[in-house]
């Protein structure tokens, strides 16, 4: 779960602990505790369909994914499915559990946006494969980048 999910849940459980401080009333548990377990339990399922929709689509375009240089990738591309290979320069967006790596190999670099958190944890100086499609960069229309299936570490 991102940060701003557990950020939200200790906010809320804090009003609820001082509402029923100042009032004592318990009938107000009956409904605020299954409140507090929802935004708990609601986060932890998407990401769970989220990873589970992410794996089958890697399973899917594994095949399809033409193994490319970053600084060979063209606008004429955007939409094909890729397959890059580099080192993680900077790591933005991860506290939303919406991870941008910044990716790097000989040729250039590129933005490679999830839109969950990889399965296995990466780093800044992580050596990496990213499979994914190629899109215009939704910060800098005049770039690339990469909506990314999996990133998966290949070395340190």
């Amino acid at each position: 779960m991102s940060v701003l999910t557990w950020i939200v849940f200790v906010i809320c459980s804090a009003a609820v602990a001082l509402h029923y401080a100042s009032t004592g009333n318990a009938q107000f548990l009956w409904f605020a505790i299954p409140g507090l377990i929802l935004l708990l339990v609601i986060p932890m399922t998407l990401a769970w369909m989220s990873r589970r929709s992410f794996a089958q689509a890697h399973q899917q375009s594994e095949t399809k994914a033409r193994a490319c240089k970053i600084g060979k990738l063209t606008p004429l591309m955007i939409g094909e499915v890729v397959r890059i290979s580099g080192e993680v320069q900077k790591i933005s967006f991860q506290w939303l559990n919406r991870p941008h790596f910044h990716i790097q190999d000989a040729t250039g670099q590129i933005r490679v946006i999830m839109f969950t958190a990889p399965a296995n944890k990466v780093v800044v100086g992580d050596k990496v494969e990213a499979v994914g499609v190629v899109m215009k960069n939704p910060l800098k229309k005049t770039q690339l980048a990469i909506s990314a299936i999996s990133v998966k570490r290949t070395e340190k």
